[in-house]
C-alpha cells in the first residue's frame, strides 16, 4: 500500500535518483522534468519513496502547464500513477504539456487516456560530417546566393556589435520557429544564446540587403570529436526560403565542423518545425531516439 504527501526540499535526492531511474539516466529528460527541484507530491511504499509528480508553469513558454509522473518500474499498474496525476491536476484550469520517449508505449497510453494528445515529435538523429559531398553542400549554397543572399561564418564578421546582432538574430530565429509554443517575450529577450560552447567558425548566417535572414551553427562538445546541431533556421521575413537557406546554413556548419575533425554531431529536430523536417529528410542521418510532447485541450 502506497500514501502520498507533499514534497520536502530533502526529499530532492531521492526524487532525483528515481527520475534517473524512469529515465534510465537521460540527463535532458530528468532536466525537463525538473530535476529534482520542482516542487511537487510524492508517493510512499514501506518508506521507500516509488512514485513522484509535479505541475509546473514555464517560463519561456508559460501557454501550457508542464506536468510529470514518474513511477519507478517496481511499483507500476498498481494506481500510484493515477493517484500522483490526480494529486497535482485536480481543479486546475488550462492546458497541460509533457514529453516521454516513442519507445515507452505505456507511458503515452497513459498521458492518451488523461486527455493528452501527440503534437510535436522530436527526432535526435546523429550524422558524420564526412558523409556530406562537397558538391552537395555547393549546390544548396548555389541555389540561395542566387536569390540574394550571402553566406558566411560568425569569424568573417568584425565591429563592437557582432555579438549584439547574433543574439537579435538568434532571438528572432527562436520566436519564429516555436510559433507552435509561444515564447514569452520577457523570459525570451534573457535567454544566452551565445554560449561558452560557441565555435565561430562552426556558426554560419545568411544576409541579405543587410538584414540578417537566417543561422546555423554546431556547438562544440566535451568531446573534440563531437558536436551538436545549435539553433538554426530563418526569421519571419524569410520564411518563403526557410527549407533552402536552413539547409545550406547547416551544410555549411557541418562541413566546417568536419573539417575540424568532428566526426558525429547530434541534432533535435522537431516536426513543428518545416526546416527541420527538410534537414530530416535531406540529410543521411543516424536515426536516434524519438521524443513525443503531447498536449492537452484547456481544462
Amino acid at each position: 500500500m502506497f500514501t502520498l504527501r507533499p514534497a520536502t526540499p530533502k526529499d530532492a535526492v531521492p526524487i532525483l535518483t528515481l527520475l534517473g531511474g524512469v529515465w534510465d539516466g537521460d540527463e535532458e529528460a530528468v532536466a525537463y522534468h525538473g530535476g529534482g527541484r520542482t516542487p511537487g507530491v510524492i508517493a510512499l511504499e514501506e518508506g521507500r519513496l516509488v512514485g513522484y509528480a509535479s505541475l509546473r508553469r514555464g517560463t519561456l513558454h508559460p501557454t501550457h502547464l508542464y506536468v510529470g509522473v514518474h513511477v519507478h518500474p517496481d511499483a507500476r499498474r498498481r494506481g500510484v500513477g493515477a493517484a500522483l496525476w490526480e494529486a497535482v491536476t485536480a481543479g486546475v484550469s488550462g492546458s497541460l504539456k509533457t514529453a516521454t520517449s516513442a519507445h515507452h508505449p505505456e507511458a503515452l497510453r497513459f498521458l492518451e487516456r488523461r486527455g493528452l494528445r501527440v503534437s510535436v515529435r522530436t527526432h535526435q538523429p546523429t550524422l558524420d560530417p564526412a558523409v556530406l559531398t562537397g558538391a552537395e553542400v555547393e549546390e544548396w549554397v548555389g541555389a540561395v546566393r542566387a536569390r540574394g543572399y550571402d553566406l558566411l561564418p560568425m569569424a568573417a564578421l568584425t565591429g563592437p556589435n557582432v555579438r549584439r546582432d547574433l543574439a537579435r538574430l538568434h532571438l528572432e530565429v527562436y520566436a519564429h520557429t516555436h510559433r507552435h509554443d509561444p515564447p514569452a517575450a520577457a523570459a525570451l529577450a534573457g535567454v544566452d544564446f551565445l554560449g561558452d560552447d560557441l565555435n565561430p567558425a562552426w556558426l554560419w548566417m545568411a544576409r541579405r540587403a543587410g538584414q540578417l535572414a537566417g543561422v546555423a551553427s554546431i556547438r562544440t562538445t566535451a568531446d573534440p570529436a563531437g558536436g551538436e546541431l545549435g539553433w538554426f533556421g530563418v526569421t519571419a521575413e524569410h520564411a518563403a526560403e526557410g527549407a533552402a537557406l536552413t539547409r545550406a546554413l547547416t551544410g555549411l556548419a557541418l562541413r566546417a565542423a568536419g573539417a575540424d575533425s568532428v566526426r558525429e554531431v547530434a541534432a533535435e529536430l522537431d516536426s513543428a518545425d518545416p526546416n527541420a523536417l527538410d534537414l530530416l529528410h535531406a540529410l543521411p542521418w543516424h536515426p536516434g531516439r524519438v521524443w513525443l510532447t503531447l498536449v492537452s485541450t484547456p481544462r
